[in-house]
């Protein structure tokens, strides 16, 4: 093999990576172009293609019920604010709660009552480390499907429309355990994280490094789970992909708050 031989092969492995990250970067903005343009305009305020490329999975994997799933606007946050859906949502915790106590004397619940926000969760996607995670793993993936077979020499359309079906199927190995901004269930007050507390102290938190010390191994995961079922109030969970023991989905009514402002959010 002749040494100008292998300095072409070197050049071809050194340009291989960039010409796939403008391809890549190239398909991010096409597939984003198609986009709700909620979804489309949130991608622009993530940190650096990797987590751009894994909140557009999830976005065009949710396309058909993107609208409405999607957090709510600042109006509709506003109109939550002691609304009859609040109150009745913070009656049907205290059911827990109340339940919680008479099963675990000593110990109380916690939760936060307000509403995650879209720049919230922004803020929580950029800097979260399964995200990151799980961003890499992806962008790995999706390099070895740009420069690999037929898809390296497609056109531009036709490569980036089989991107976004390749997005689409991908099963990541290393899963985000918070949901892309914009579709966290959070965001529309359809879910509570419950804490363990006792005497002002916190010894279950929302911390998924802590499970299995603080949820699992103390039982904490059972008890209140028990105290769900018993105080009859409208949870369902834990949550279990990703597993989140404190998480609990609320099933109580919501329309008197979210219709507010969602025909000028979606146009």
């Amino acid at each position: 093999m002749t040494s100008k031989f292998l300095f072409v092969l070197a050049l071809v492995a050194v340009a291989q990576p960039a010409l796939s990250a403008d391809k890549m970067k190239s398909c991010l903005t096409a597939i984003a172009n198609k986009l709700d343009h909620r979804a489309a305009e949130v991608i622009n305020h993530l940190s650096g293609p990797r987590r751009q490329l894994l909140a557009a999975r999830s976005y065009l994997r949710s396309a058909d019920d993107l609208a409405d799933r999607w957090s709510w606007s600042q109006q509709q946050i506003d109109a939550y604010q002691g609304s009859h859906a609040q109150q009745q949502l913070d009656l049907e915790v205290n059911r827990v709660r109340v339940e919680f106590e008479f099963l675990n004397p000593g110990f109380t619940l916690h939760f936060n009552p307000d509403v995650r926000s879209l720049e919230v969760q922004i803020e929580h996607w950029n800097s979260n480390t399964s995200v990151a995670a799980a961003a890499e793993e992806l962008q790995v993936s999706a390099t070895t499907f740009l420069t690999s077979g037929a898809i390296a020499k497609a056109s531009a359309s036709d490569g980036c429309d089989s991107f976004a079906i390749f997005l689409v199927a991908y099963v990541p190995g290393t899963a985000a355990t918070i949901a892309a901004p914009g579709l966290s269930s959070h965001g529309q007050m359809r879910a509570v994280d419950f804490q363990i507390v006792r005497d002002g102290q916190t010894v279950a938190a929302t911390d998924t490094h802590d499970i299995e010390r603080d949820w699992i191994q103390a039982g904490w995961r059972d008890k209140l789970a028990a105290a769900v079922i018993a105080s009859g109030a409208q949870f369902v969970g834990p949550m279990e992909k990703p597993d989140e023991p404190w998480h609990y989905t609320y099933r109580g009514t919501l329309e008197d708050c979210c219709s507010v402002g969602i025909q000028s959010e979606q146009q």
